[in-house]
């Protein structure tokens, strides 16, 4: 977690002069819990697919680094826009690899169980058509169908080509059996990246002094209500290298430490219900309810949900990884549906089916803060920097 300390006097901006942090508190396997005192710090800690239960991210991806800048007084922005990749490996008990739109690119159609092609019929671009687009067409495919998965057909390329081509791809698929040269390769959409973020200026600097974001835990309005494929590496490059710079030559204008920290949180006496029951139930109802396609009446009951689990979970003391990942998730989870059950229209890769069109008025970073039930709102094309520090 962050470590803050409040400011004196009466604040200008409550979102900005609230805190300030100093540095951050980590966990090690072997040494247990470390302060870190920082003049500047930085959150690189990626995005937040452990959310949903179908996913490309790895474990660690539960939303940590959004969850502790929120907590830290910090506004997020953007996110109800989640990007999912509509073609990951289905095999049951496996994890969700990624298989490339570049399969797609080079000539693999997308079909149903029985080989029929159902894109063309969609959209003019057929298989490339934009990622929410496939992965929105490939949910409605597969309600009708009531099947767990579509196909991707490459056979026409034969095997040769495609071990030449893909050689990685080619050994993944061959674990499973699958020689996608005779074969059909299964896939269904995954949750893949997390669009919003912390939101930040083009120097990573959020709206609390001394705290730094680059990444996929970011939001610098790089991507808008959808992401071109390979801007995760402008994202995390450009950017990484922006904050870092920035980082370092930023003043000490603030409190510094060290200094003693006291902790007297008391101990929760409500009742208790098992973290892996609420993880798992979390990622479900995230994947059912605040998925690819959305409607406001599903979007509010999975808020309900959350609330929930946290008056459960989010008073307790935990001491270990697993507890603070639950906390964090739940904290991700409740702000992902808030946020998609307040826009009221369907844009980029957030789609309501109850509003299927888009909203000019609703053109705008949604920024939230801890403690504001409505969002601020930054108009598209106003400059991050006009809203930190």
């Amino acid at each position: 977690d962050l470590l803050t300390r409040s400011t004196s006097g009466p604040p200008a901006d409550a979102s900005r002069r609230e805190s300030h942090v100093l540095g951050a508190i980590t966990h090690h396997a072997r040494y247990g819990l470390q302060i870190i005192w920082a003049r500047s710090t930085i959150l690189a800690c990626g995005g937040a697919g452990q959310v949903f239960r179908e996913t490309t991210n790895p474990k660690v991806a539960t939303g940590d680094g959004l969850a502790m800048a929120f907590r830290a007084g910090a506004a997020v922005a953007d996110v109800e826009f989640v990007q999912f990749h509509p073609t990951t490996l289905y095999i049951a008990g496996a994890t969700r690899s990624l298989i490339t739109e570049a399969v797609r690119g080079e000539g693999g159609f997308l079909v149903d169980r029985r080989g029929e092609r159902f894109m063309v019929a969609a959209h003019p671009m057929a298989e490339l058509a934009p990622r929410d687009i496939v992965s929105r067409t490939i949910v409605e495919q597969l309600a009708r169908s009531q099947d767990p998965c579509v196909f991707l057909d490459i056979r026409a390329r034969g095997s040769a080509w495609f071990v030449d081509r893909f050689p990685g791809l080619a050994r993944l698929l061959a674990q499973f059996d699958l020689d996608p040269g005779v074969d059909l390769i299964p896939v269904r959409p995954c949750a893949h990246y997390t669009v919003g973020g912390v939101w930040c200026d083009l120097d990573g600097r959020t709206t609390v002094p001394g705290l730094f974001v680059c990444g996929e835990v970011a939001c610098s309005g790089l991507h808008g209500a959808n992401r071109l494929a390979s801007n995760s590496l402008l994202e995390g490059l450009v950017f990484g290298r922006r904050a870092g710079v920035a980082a370092s030559i930023a003043p000490a204008d603030g409190p510094r430490g060290p200094s003693q920290i006291i902790s007297s949180i008391p101990l929760s006496e409500g009742g208790e219900i098992d973290l892996g029951d609420v993880r798992s139930s979390l990622r479900s109802a995230m994947w059912r309810n605040v998925g690819i396609v959305r409607t406001g009446s599903k979007l509010h009951d999975a808020v309900e949900m959350f609330d929930f689990w946290g008056r459960y979970t989010m008073d307790k003391i935990f001491d270990e990884p697993d507890g603070w990942e639950v906390q964090n998730m739940i904290t991700v989870a409740a702000l992902l549906g808030r946020a998609a059950a307040w826009r009221t229209e369907t844009r980029g890769a957030h789609a309501r089916t109850d509003f299927p069109a888009s909203d000019d008025g609703l053109l705008a970073h949604a920024l939230w803060s801890v403690g504001c039930p409505e969002p601020r709102l930054v108009r598209v094309g106003a400059r991050a920097e006009a809203m930190v520090g």
